[in-house]
């Protein structure tokens, strides 16, 4: 039995507590804030200077894991939309991506297999493009421009324009 409102049918109640949209944002937020304090444990929060480098991550996680526990408290006694099934082959190549990416601008090694320092100009546009292959509208030529164009702008970016010790191509260039 579905209500139209504003529209189109109104999704299904979750069957449970914990299965409703708002409360499953509420426990990622509080999931996602306790683990960027544990992250940042080894930071220091003051220092004989003053403030350390620990006193911001820490400061926002605490404010994230507040603001998920206001999120709970907000919806506890409202019945929840349910989150419906989850597209998982959808979000696949943007999972690929993201693994591909962090093995390839690096280097890793995988025991016996080892993937070599590719850098930003292999790993930046690779990821792109098997992201955007998530895209039921994708098409080939204007994901390369979009990939290509990205990549300079990223290196351009993170490698000069803020310095960071990122590899451009250590295969081709040295660094």
């Amino acid at each position: 039995m579905s209500h139209e409102t504003s529209g189109g049918p109104t999704p299904p109640l979750a069957s449970s507590f914990f299965l409703g949209r708002e409360q499953l944002a509420g426990l990622s937020l509080i999931g996602f804030g306790l683990f960027a304090l544990y992250a940042s444990a080894d930071l220091p929060f003051f220092t004989q200077g003053g403030v350390g480098s620990g006193l911001m991550p820490r400061s926002l996680a605490v404010l994230i894991v507040f603001l998920g526990i206001v999120q709970l408290v907000l919806t506890w006694r409202q019945p929840a939309e349910s989150t419906g099934r989850w597209p998982i082959r959808d979000m696949m190549p943007v999972l690929i991506g993201i693994f591909l990416f962090a093995v390839t601008i690096r280097g890793f090694d995988f025991g016996a297999f080892r993937i070599p320092v590719l850098g930003m100009l292999v790993a930046t546009p690779l990821s792109i493009i098997c992201s955007g292959l998530a895209a039921k509208d994708v098409r080939p030529v204007e994901l390369t421009i979009f990939a290509i164009t990205l990549t300079a702008i990223c290196i351009g970016l993170f490698r000069y324009a803020l310095a960071q010790p990122l590899p451009v191509a250590p295969w081709l260039i040295g660094y």
